[in-house]
């Protein structure tokens, strides 16, 4: 039982720094792209018009319920990611993966 508790704190651990990273990520991608934006003079209004006329219908998203890596999220639903099939393969148990609390991004 000792040892089903330390890896749990391991995970905890272990995801707070991807948390971390991606918000490190994150700040460093609107620094980016602010620059861009000053570069080439392009508005917010600018931004804002081009995605109202490429948004054709609305999606409702599914949280994540299932995390393996920042870009291997899965909500439970619809067909296995390749990651998911992979770790039941394997054997693994799915449950290890399975998110605490939904981060939004």
């Amino acid at each position: 039982m000792m040892r089903l508790k330390e890896i749990k704190a391991q995970i905890a651990e272990l995801q707070r720094e991807v948390d971390e990273v991606f918000k490190n990520d994150k700040q460093g991608a609107i620094a980016d792209i602010i620059s861009k934006m000053y570069a080439y003079n392009i508005s917010i209004d600018e931004l804002q018009k081009r995605k109202k006329a490429t948004k054709s219908f609305s999606k409702t998203s599914t949280p994540v319920k299932y995390r393996k890596s920042e870009y291997e999220i899965w909500g439970g639903r619809g067909p296995k990611p390749k990651w998911v099939k992979e770790i039941e393969e394997k054997g693994e148990n799915l449950e290890v993966y399975r998110v605490q609390e939904e981060i939004t991004q």
